[in-house]
């Protein structure tokens, strides 16, 4: 296949999808993480940073309430269904999209642009005046990057439905590829207004990306008459359960970002950084998964085939756990060695490093619980019960909240509390640790919606989410622990080989005893037998023997979930 016709090539073949969209995932974070060296190394943890993550709070929520236009796992559906009874109509359909979606969008945004100054001095009351004037710039800049990814997001449907994925994988590395512009480049000439710039480029090139794909399958949006106003109610009303759920998150970022405000300056960068790196592990393990496992779910649940529903669940679960388990051990153990080689550049200090390390050993542990949360919400949409889950996202939110606030009040004062996480997270000498609440809110919000679902599922279903895989479940942990053990253990063994104050040292001391780790868990689990271990070496093995997979098994890919 000649390169410039990979662009609209008809990836039919899941194995060949899977990769190029698996390839660019990795690209795409691996350009993410050089996106937060380049802010950490220029800025440290430093009020400019505070400042430019602060900015995305409205847009990002914003962008959020647009999904409800632009969500693929409801768009792609209904648009094949118009187009298989008539490509007219199918056109017709996606011109409708685009005018709902522009009309909500100018009135949004206007509302948006006008209020901003309103918007971010209530949700930012530790900022100065000149901070919230120059975080009102960058957010109205960023602005922009709804537009683009909302217009993005209905175009790759598009593609997506004709299974035109190599362009959808390749647009989030562009998009990275502006952003880190607008660090590299735009920053020099704009100073920090730079920064946004670069991400509305990074958008402007993410849906750039799309158009050739879409005018390559021929289906054009028709602006002639607005139709299709029961199939846009239905994209609505599909797109709703997943519109509110991302909505409350925003809404929690969006609180702990201003609690945040109030801290000392970089508490905000600290949070965000930490936050980037843990999320991680849960977009590719939790979110994928839960997507891939979505349709199956939808369709015995659909055809009251219980037993093959239960089946295909505990598989996903258990896969989901034999991932997420070690990554969280792993990163929990060689948590300061990430930071440090990931982030510990430039203008990020050593206490910038250790306060990051340790808000990322907290939300380690909330990788596990945010991952199977990502399938048991589906699990209940699968069901049809949309409004359970939303309830209980709600309440653990607020808990997350409610834990943030009270940590953040208990560390101000000292004590017990705050000597014992002092010295549990290696941070003697760090006298002001409030920045550590917002990272144990996440986890104790993530561990209750993850309990809350557990026991409501139960109900909802008449079984537990992890009935019939206990032995799973025992090997899994019992493996995991032994790889932190051996992991802490080669820490310290490769440290007397290597010189730690290198960047080159620290990388090779936390990659040996980070494989060293993985290789016991690998031994421990052949040596018992393990199931999972079993199914994932041959589902890799058969990655490049299948030939064919029908366009009903396609998987939507995820639009993003968030601008940065």
């Amino acid at each position: 296949m000649r390169f410039p016709k990979i662009f609209h090539a008809d990836l039919g073949n899941v194995h060949h999808a899977a990769f190029w969209l698996g390839f660019f995932g990795i690209l795409s974070a691996t350009l993410g993480l050089l996106r937060d060296r380049l802010l950490a190394g220029t800025f440290g943890a430093s009020r400019e940073l505070d400042i430019y993550y602060a900015a995305f709070r409205v847009p990002d929520f914003l962008y959020t309430i647009l999904l409800l236009f632009t969500a693929s796992t409801a768009i792609i559906p209904i648009f094949l269904k118009n187009f298989n009874e008539d490509k007219e109509k199918a056109a017709e359909l996606l011109g409708s999209i685009i005018i709902y979606f522009s009309f909500a969008l100018l009135v949004l945004s206007a509302v948006a642009f006008f209020f901003m100054p309103e918007f971010v001095k209530f949700s930012l009351p530790g900022f100065s005046e000149e901070d919230l004037g120059r975080t009102t710039l960058l957010s109205r800049i960023l602005l922009l990057s709804p537009i683009f990814l909302g217009f993005s997001n209905i175009f790759s449907s598009v593609a997506q439905a004709f299974r035109r994925f190599f362009v959808y994988g390749l647009a989030p590395v562009f998009y990275n590829i502006g952003i880190i512009l607008g660090i590299s480049v735009f920053y020099n000439f704009f100073g920090l207004p730079g920064l946004a710039w670069g991400v509305a480029l990074g958008a402007l090139l993410h849906m750039a990306l799309q158009i050739p794909s879409l005018r390559n399958v021929g289906v054009l949006p028709k602006f002639k008459e607005v139709k299709g106003r029961s199939e846009l109610l239905k994209i609505m009303w599909l797109s709703l359960p997943r519109t509110l759920g991302l909505s409350i998150t925003q809404f929690t970022t969006l609180i702990l970002t201003g609690i945040a405000s109030t801290f000392y300056q970089g508490s905000i960068a600290i949070f965000n950084l930490a936050l980037n790196l843990e999320y991680i592990p849960v977009t590719i393990v939790g979110l994928s998964y839960s997507v891939a496992a979505f349709p199956n779910l939808v369709s015995f649940s659909l055809s009251k085939a219980k037993d093959d529903f239960r089946k295909h669940f505990s598989a996903a679960i258990r896969h989901i756990m034999f991932w997420t388990f070690p990554m969280a051990v792993l990163i929990l153990v060689l948590r300061a060695q990430i930071v440090r080689v990931i982030l510990g550049s430039g203008a990020f200090n050593w206490a910038d490093t250790r306060l990051t390390a340790a808000a990322l050993a907290i939300l380690s542990l909330a990788i596990i619980f945010q991952s199977l949360f990502m399938l048991l919400v589906r699990a209940f949409y699968a069901e049809g019960e949309s409004w359970r889950p939303l309830a209980i996202n709600i309440v653990s939110a607020l808990l997350s909240i409610g834990a943030a606030f009270w940590f953040s009040s208990e560390f101000s004062t000292g004590g017990v509390l705050a000597d014992f996480f002092r010295t549990a997270l290696k941070l003697d000498g760090i006298a002001d640790l409030r920045v550590i609440a917002l990272s144990l809110g996440i986890f104790i919000g993530g561990f209750f919606n993850f309990i809350f679902l557990f026991l409501a599922f139960r109900a909802s279903f008449g079984w537990f989410p992890t009935d019939g895989i206990g032995r799973a479940i025992f090997q899994i942990i019992s493996a995991s622990l032994i790889v932190g053990l051996v992991s802490y253990w080669g820490l310290n063994v490769f440290s007397l080989f290597f010189n730690l104050h290198t960047f080159l040292g620290v990388f090779l001391q936390g990659f040996l005893a980070g494989i060293l780790g993985i290789l016991v868990f690998l031994g421990i689990l052949w040596s018992l037998g393990n199931k999972e271990l079993a199914e994932a070496y041959f589902s890799l093995r058969g990655l490049f023997k299948e030939k064919q997979k029908s366009r009903e098994d396609m998987v939507p890919a995820p639009e993003p979930e968030k601008l940065l």
